[in-house]
């Protein structure tokens, strides 16, 4: 049996992997900005995210190109060769169509973008461009796939850096050597994908490892569309149960309330990086065990992850009023402070449900996820559009949190993990329940309010510790270990 890597150690590039990006893109932006101008820098945005929504013509085929490999961990390397190629050749095909499609496209929604005849005239000749990173991307997809599901997250995270600071920099060198034209900018890009496709090619080769063992097969074809489909399902759905509410807000109420939702909203969505980089760890291990050890590692997940995210979310709903009237001031962050309170909590939950729709799909069971989001829609749209009437901006983000709750009791239900995690998560929901509560009760910086975030941070931190005693253990090792060292160098000057 092929040994596995760690855990943990995976969880950690993972995390580092997708805070790493965030990063690039916070010093680039102002450099493009002053370079390229804000309206130019406005259409290639515009153009990346045409593209990216593209991205759905994958049709999951890399998950379900992670799922097949690590199911296919201990096979021959044929067998895994086979699952690989078939994919390339399927993503290929469906990226060719889909940048055709796509270039057809852009001449129509070029006629609905209000960008002026002098930046239109710029990127027309880029339209060719910007359907070829369709294929590039849906090849870079089943690449990253492959490295997933054999579990490399080491190369996966060490080639996710160059490849976003190519897809960052090249199109800027190419605004600073032959001038901010969207043509060029657009090309940069070009370049930025054939160069990102190649690294990770060439990453894929040396660690997947291909020997060349085995060819594209027409039978495994159906199997990869069949799990492939109901991913995509899934890809299509949770963009627009993500994004319906500030659709809605802008229409209802207009730009300026988008934007007292928007902000507090990302900022709480910043907790889910821990989460994602334990989703993603966990897809291609979940893939390859028995319904028993799936079972029982995705309960273990659950509880560590409650254990982690609890004292943070209880110290973050109390800390968002204090944090936004010091980042964008007092009059914004009061009107911003609950929808940000509120949309924590619906995060809290989501981050844990994530897990079992982890589970769900790891254990062939992608439907299920796919179908709960469908259903969800409807129902969701018109408590959303009723609430935002009521209450408004609140309003919007109690239905996004609520949702998050109806989310995950179907998704612990159907995947029918241990009921003892399912009882361990009545406290720490208890716990976050009553600090979101307290900030309603209590005006935010006073000293009831100051108790309340104290005594609640400190509950939450001692369910936790009781919680996960071993993992807190080790904290507290690591704290000692720092200190004896801080003490000896103190001692040393």
């Amino acid at each position: 049996m092929t040994a596995k890597p760690s855990l943990k150690r995976s969880a950690t590039l993972n995390f580092v992997g997708g805070i790493l990006p965030m990063f690039v893109a916070l010093v680039t932006t102002p450099i493009y900005l002053h370079h390229i101008g804000a309206g130019r820098y406005g259409v290639l945005a515009i153009v990346w995210m045409v593209q990216g929504y593209f991205g759905f013509l994958d049709l999951g085929l890399s998950s379900a190109t992670s799922n097949r490999i690590a199911q296919l961990d201990d096979a021959p390397p044929r067998e895994r060769e086979a699952v690989l190629w078939t994919a390339m050749l399927l993503n290929a095909a469906l990226g060719l169509v889909g940048g055709i499609a796509l270039y057809a496209l852009m001449h129509v929604l070029l006629a609905y973008f209000d960008m002026g005849e002098a930046l239109r005239v710029e990127l027309m000749p880029a339209l060719p461009y910007v359907a070829c990173l369709v294929p590039l991307s849906n090849l870079i997809f089943v690449l990253n796939g492959a490295l997933v599901g054999r579990e490399r997250f080491g190369t996966l995270n060490a080639v996710t850096l160059p490849v976003t600071l190519m897809y960052q920099l090249v199109p800027l060198g190419a605004a600073l050597v032959f001038g901010p034209n969207l043509r060029y900018l657009v090309f940069g890009t070009l370049v930025a994908g054939v160069a990102a496709l190649t690294v990770t090619a060439i990453a894929v080769w040396r660690v997947f490892p291909l020997r060349l063992a085995g060819g594209p097969r027409r039978d495994l074809v159906g199997h990869l569309f069949s799990y492939g489909a109901w991913i995509s399902v899934t890809s299509l759905a949770q963009p627009l149960l993500e994004t319906a509410d500030r659709l809605m807000i802008g229409h209802a109420l207009g730009p300026q309330a988008v934007t007292y939702y928007q902000v507090p909203f990302n900022l709480a969505a910043r907790v889910r990086l821990f989460p994602n980089a334990i989703v993603r760890t966990l897809f291609p291990r979940l893939s390859s065990l028995d319904a028993a050890g799936a079972a029982a590692l995705s309960s273990s997940a659950v509880r560590g992850l409650a254990a982690a995210l609890t004292p943070m979310t209880v110290f973050g709903i109390f800390l968002m009023h204090p944090f936004l009237t010091l980042w964008v001031g007092q009059e914004f962050a009061s009107r911003a402070t609950s929808v940000g309170e509120a949309i924590l909590v619906g995060i809290w939950i989501n981050s844990l449900a994530s897990i079992a729709a982890c589970h769900l799909q790891a254990t062939g069971k992608p439907g299920i996820v796919a179908r709960f989001q469908a259903y969800e829609m409807l129902p969701f749209f018109a408590l959303l559009w009723w609430m935002l009437h009521y209450f408004g901006v609140l309003g919007a983000a109690l239905a996004w949190s609520a949702r998050c709750l109806l989310d995950g009791v179907l998704l612990f239900h159907a995947a029918r993990l241990d009921a003892r995690p399912a009882r361990k998560l009545v406290l720490p929901a208890l716990i976050i329940a009553a600090a979101y509560v307290g900030t309603l009760v209590f005006e935010p910086l006073t000293w009831p309010s100051i108790a309340v975030w104290l005594g609640m941070t400190v509950v939450s931190l001692v369910w936790s510790a009781r919680s996960e005693p071993q993992a807190w253990g080790r904290v507290l090792d690591v704290v000692a270990s720092m200190r004896n060292y801080t003490r000896r160098w103190a001692q040393s000057q």
